[in-house]
């Protein structure tokens, strides 16, 4: 016996207050703004401000998001509030078109199901120690936002099919175009399954004129770029507008950064024999899993059948005892939980194939055409998405958006797939469907274990001089001093943060002279290190903030050390040291220009002189 359907109105108010519960406990506890997080506002704060990304300011993604950011900023303030209700914002979109999508193609239990497994696993939880992975306070505004322009794109191709409009194909090339103006990886992933899912749209409606819907597509996908190109062309050297609009794309043919132990790490190409043994070992958990739920169902089936209500019973027992052993089993195995993910990518690749399968049956029975015509679109886009972590799948870090399609496309397999083939054989439906849940329940109740024990930690509040509140751990307390001593620095002056703590120039409500504010290891390779120094050399800052930061995932170990030389040198030779802050783990030497050089602003940086040691007991 199946489960029941429920009230119409009871999927959105479960997924309403999921939502709404999730983000009143993250607000202002998520977000590394010492970090990326603290990037994304800087550059966002610096636009709202008059100045021009890529010629002002640099950025290492495309301009789609921080130009969103700077219009939400300039209209209602540059206070941390303004974005996460953006964010938020953001997210009620995204969560009402995937729920309207996944509601097409599966039925509305797993619909539900997969929309609150998106919420609770990807969008708004913090189950790492940097809480950047959430859509609340995103390490990178592109990866959400491209996100959103996907399921849009997603969504066209089903008005295509259902309407055969030419505007739903332009809407649908503006969307992918629009996208190419976030981060490569999202673009990817959009254009394929756009591209494919109007294909197989085409070919279900058998549809004419295909050469002029495809050009349609094709056009409408270039606007957004040519017209990003056209507005920076207009403000800087063409040269420098081709590499803004190209923003993200750097990193594909840049041996370097593809080297380095994250990157790598990221592809999990460190261990690559090992990271694909373990992707088949994960798979071979996940058949198994499967397998036992249909053997119970089977075997349920058959032996209560004639009771209207003990299957359910049976179900619900069930349920209860795969939620305790997973969380047992957890427990036990500390790497358990980092590793379920790894077999997502031949998931994926499975559910390519039997939706290829399904999409060709329904060229002959249009009841299912539509349903199999967005099931084969979000296999195709659950896959492109896992291509940037192929060997190290995980639902965490990157995953909070890359594996989210291939999450929700695998709810969908065990509560409607499954069942439903299993349900000829007087099988019991409800086992394998609560079963399911119970699974799930124990993913969704050791992540919000872990983001409990995470947030806990996040102890020390951050004054913001900008508006808003936000807390960190207490190993950034020599940040947190650096903030308030920045903060009351003379009004004019100007600040730079090395090697990539943007966010405490955010914070302090203090801008830096210079367009770079990532100069970590990767960044300066990008970036150039002769271009960064010379940009110093026209436009010194009054101060500079040097964080004693580990770089060994990317190839380093701090700079001045074994990186960065050519720069540090600069500083030794027209700075001197007049503060340290030195609580926590990484500490913080300020550097004061000195009087022979040019100020950047005319600010009275050099009334402040004495050398100054501040330590986690004040100073000292």
């Amino acid at each position: 016996m199946p489960l029941m359907r429920p009230p119409a109105w009871l999927p959105p108010t479960l997924i309403a207050t999921t939502g709404l519960s999730l983000a009143y406990w993250l607000w202002a506890h998520t977000g590394e703004i010492l970090l990326d997080f603290g990037n994304e506002l800087y550059v966002a704060w610096q636009l709202s401000q008059g100045k021009t990304l890529y010629r002002d300011i640099a950025y290492l993604f495309g301009p789609l998001s921080p130009t969103i950011n700077a219009t939400v900023m300039r209209l209602f303030g540059p206070g941390l509030t303004t974005i996460l209700i953006a964010n938020f914002i953001i997210l009620i979109l995204t969560t009402a078109l995937l729920y309207r999508l996944l509601g097409i193609m599966a039925s509305s239990l797993a619909a539900t199901t997969a929309t609150i497994f998106f919420l609770c696993i990807f969008a708004l939880s913090a189950p790492t120690r940097l809480t950047n992975y959430n859509f609340l306070t995103p390490y990178a505004h592109p990866i959400t936002h491209g996100f959103l322009l996907c399921l849009a794109a997603f969504w066209c191709v089903d008005w295509f099919y259902r309407r055969g409009s030419i505007r739903a194909v332009i809407a649908g090339g503006l969307f992918t175009g629009l996208a190419f103006l976030t981060k490569p990886e999202i673009f990817l992933g959009c254009a394929l399954a756009y591209v494919l899912g109007l294909i197989a749209a085409i070919w279900l409606t058998r549809r004419k004129r295909i050469a002029r819907t495809v050009a349609a597509a094709v056009a409408a996908s270039l606007l957004p770029p040519l017209a990003a190109f056209g507005f920076f062309a207009s403000k800087m050297p063409i040269r420098t507008a081709i590499g803004g609009v190209l923003s993200g794309w750097q990193f594909v043919s840049n041996t370097y950064v593809l080297s380095t132990p994250f990157y790598k790490g990221s592809f999990g190409a460190d261990e690559p024999a090992t990271n694909f043994l373990r992707m088949l070992q994960c798979a071979g958990i996940y058949a198994a899993a499967a397998s036992a739920l249909t053997l119970l169902a089977l075997i349920a089936g058959r032996l209560l059948g004639r009771w209207r209500w003990a299957p359910f019973a049976a179900a619900l027992a069930i349920a209860a005892a795969a939620c305790c052993s997973l969380l047992q089993i957890g427990n036990r195995f500390d790497s358990f939980w980092s590793h379920a993910g790894h077999g997502l990518p031949v998931f994926a690749v499975f559910a390519v194939i039997a939706t290829a399968r399904r999409l060709a049956k329904a060229r002959a029975d249009l009841k299912i055409a539509r349903q199999a015509l967005l099931q084969w679109t979000l296999a195709i886009l659950s896959l492109a998405f896992l291509v940037k972590i192929p060997l190290y799948a995980r639902l965490y870090q990157y995953g909070f958006v890359l594996a989210a399609p291939c999450g929700m496309l695998a709810v969908i397999a065990l509560i409607d797939w499954l069942p439903n083939r299993i349900g000829r054989k007087s099988a019991s439906p409800a086992i394998i469907q609560l079963g399911a849940i119970g699974f799930l329940a124990a993913f969704i109740l050791h992540n919000l274990a872990v983001t409990q024990q995470v947030l806990r930690q996040r102890t020390l509040p951050i004054p913001l001089a900008l508006g808003g509140a936000a807390w960190t751990r207490p190993d950034n307390s020599a940040s947190v001093s650096a903030i308030r001593w920045l903060a009351g620095a003379p009004a004019a002056s100007t600040a730079a943060v090395i090697p990539d703590a943007a966010g405490i120039n955010y914070a302090a409500g203090r801008s830096s002279s210079v367009p770079y504010n990532e100069l970590h290891p990767m960044g300066l390779n990008l970036y150039g290190q002769s271009t960064v120094t010379a940009a110093f050399d026209s436009h010194p800052p009054d101060f500079i903030l040097i964080m004693d930061f580990p770089e060994t995932a990317l190839g380093a170990r701090a700079f001045g050390r074994d990186y960065g030389l050519q720069l540090s040198n600069w500083i030794a030779r027209h700075y001197r040291p007049i503060v340290i802050f030195s609580g926590g783990n990484h500490p913080i030497d300020v550097w004061l220009r000195l009087p022979s050089q040019p100020a950047s602003t005319g600010a009275q940086a050099n009334r402040i002189l004495p050398m100054t040691r501040f330590g986690a007991g004040g100073l000292r």
